[in-house]
């Protein structure tokens, strides 16, 4: 009999420690809160992290384009050549290629060409259309200038 009488005081004891381990409602619900703050908090840092990854890769294409007529440029083609050789690319809102004749001391002068564009950091136009949201600013919120590039090459004469 005095078997029984202390199994059941552990029994008793177990569960008073049971009950005072416990966590009320308000615990639960302030953790489930902090919680959702962080885990919000995170998802809105991973989209800001994302948005400037896009709007670095279109600054890096948009400066490779330049480039590459600039270096176009300097192999002899004419503006119209380089516009209508350089890919058709959605980043890019406008290309000009402006020529003139840089003076160099000693040496005469020189064609130079510089090349202008303007470009779009963000694909979207701020609509809701066809059942998506492009989002973003969009329009010319979204164009920017990149400084102009110049190319040189020996003066053909013409």
């Amino acid at each position: 009999m005095k078997l029984n009488i202390k199994c059941s005081m552990r029994r008793l004891n177990c569960r008073r420690q049971l009950n005072c381990a416990a966590y009320s409602l308000v615990e639960v619900l302030a953790a489930c809160g902090i919680i959702a703050l962080g885990v919000g908090a995170a998802l809105s840092l991973s989209l800001a992290t994302v948005s400037q990854e896009e709007t670095g890769h279109r600054i890096a294409r948009a400066v490779a384009i330049g480039e590459n007529a600039a270096r176009l440029y300097s192999l002899g083609l004419s503006p119209e050549e380089i516009v209508r050789i350089l890919p058709p690319d959605p980043v890019l809102s406008s290309i000009s290629i402006i020529e003139d004749q840089l003076p160099v001391a000693g040496v005469g002068s020189m064609d130079r060409a510089k090349v202008d564009i303007v470009f779009n950091t963000s694909a979207s136009n701020a609509l809701w259309a066809e059942g998506k949201w492009s989002g973003g600013p969009g329009g010319e919120a979204s164009k920017r200038k990149l400084p102009v590039i110049t190319a040189l090459r020996p003066s053909t004469g013409s």
